[in-house]
């Protein structure tokens, strides 16, 4: 049998080195269809990325998200696990109802404290301005029941409840959990397949945050279905194939005939120095990520001039849970300025002082802001 275990082992060579070479070889992909995200790229071999141990991760991270194959393998390995009964990949649990629901890891607790004491800051340096905070649960919090037994996941609940504790008196915290679970049967809180909450949970999160903000309810709006084909994020991330598809809604304002003037608006993106009259991008439905028909893809910095009766003027520092949220704010306010901390490089001191807004609102939900290094940075006086 020795003839047949060398024949084995040049075959897997041979294996191995081919992969290598269509990688090698091969053009890069920078995005993945398939999990819609960036892929990583080959790192730059340096004196100082070889010192600290940097390009080695790098090559770990390019080899995995270059490799020929990996959608495939992906799909293949999820669908194993699913045969043996494994409701776990990528993070990402297979759970009931057939949805898909992130996992939520114990975040490192000094990122945390380090973010708390910069949005403090923030808000000391500006005393003029309002600072109100939303911090969103994710489904896992919301629908644990449908979590398969024994699933191992942190508390949402108390790094909400730390995270607005610490915060003090420096924001008027905004806590829609005790609204999403009253209502979590009769609506649509979060997608099947998705890390978003839906439309219809935006809808639910402003009518408890325009009480908290004093916004008048002076709109009504109508929802319709845009998209009823959507997967979204975590079935692209974990490989699990879902047998249900969700769906994408929009909300229109209804305004009265003597407030027709109010409805006009124009969005600004500084990035790519673009204006519309629109915070819908319908091409996005048909494209890999339809949930982009909000705003389109993330902009560091864009804002949006309104024709409202109204001087308010709102600062919004936020993650992609915020793009389906703002639509609902745009009737209320003069001018929206809205900032995504994890593109944004410019001195946001300098943009309130500029601006002078009289509100601003952090919209970020559990699992992002965990994780995220960004804010604080942003937020770190540069002065």
């Amino acid at each position: 049998m020795k003839w047949y275990h060398r024949y084995v082992g040049f075959a897997f060579i041979l294996i191995i080195l081919s992969l290598t070479v269509i990688l090698l070889v091969r053009p890069d992909r920078a995005y993945s269809a398939q999990e819609k995200r960036n892929l990583a790229g080959k790192p730059s071999l340096t004196i100082d990325s070889l010192t600290d141990g940097s390009f080695m991760d790098g090559i770990e991270d390019y080899a995995a998200d270059q490799f020929p194959g990996r959608n495939a393998m992906m799909t293949v390995k999820t669908s194993l696990l699913s045969l043996i009964g494994k409701r776990e990949s990528q993070g990402v649990y297979l759970c009931g109802n057939d949805s898909l629901m992130e996992r939520f890891d114990a975040p490192d607790p000094e990122n945390k404290e380090e973010t708390i004491e910069e949005m403090a800051a923030f808000a000391d340096r500006h005393p003029d301005s309002d600072f109100y905070f939303l911090l969103a649960p994710n489904a896992i919090a919301v629908y644990p029941e449908l979590l398969p037994k024994n699933a191992p996941t942190a508390s949402e609940d108390a790094y909400i409840d730390g995270f607005y504790s610490r915060l003090g008196t420096s924001y008027h915290c905004i806590d829609v959990r005790d609204s999403f679970r009253v209502h979590k049967d009769d609506t649509r809180l979060y997608y099947h397949t998705d890390h978003h909450w839906t439309t219809e949970g935006a809808h639910l999160a402003y009518e408890v945050l325009r009480e908290g903000m004093n916004i008048e309810n002076r709109i009504s709006f109508t929802s319709g279905v845009v998209c009823n084909d959507f997967f979204g994020s975590l079935s692209a991330k974990s490989g699990f194939q879902t047998k249900t598809a969700d769906a994408i809604t929009v909300f229109l304002p209804n305004y009265p005939a003597d407030q027709q003037d109010e409805s006009y608006y124009t969005v600004s993106y500084a990035d790519t120095l673009t204006r519309t009259s629109s915070c819908y991008e319908p091409k996005a439905l048909l494209g890999d990520d339809p949930y982009q028909v909000f705003f389109g893809s993330n902009h560091p910095l864009f804002t949006i001039d309104t024709s409202a009766e109204t001087d308010r003027k709102l600062l919004i520092i936020k993650d992609s849970y915020a793009n389906c949220l703002i639509p609902f704010l745009i009737p209320e306010y003069s001018r929206i300025t809205v900032v995504d901390p994890r593109y944004y490089y410019d001195d946001i001191d300098a943009l309130m002082v500029s601006e002078g807004f009289d509100e601003v609102l952090f919209l970020y939900n559990v699992n992002t802001l965990s994780q995220d290094t960004s804010l604080k940075t942003v937020l770190k006086n540069q002065q």
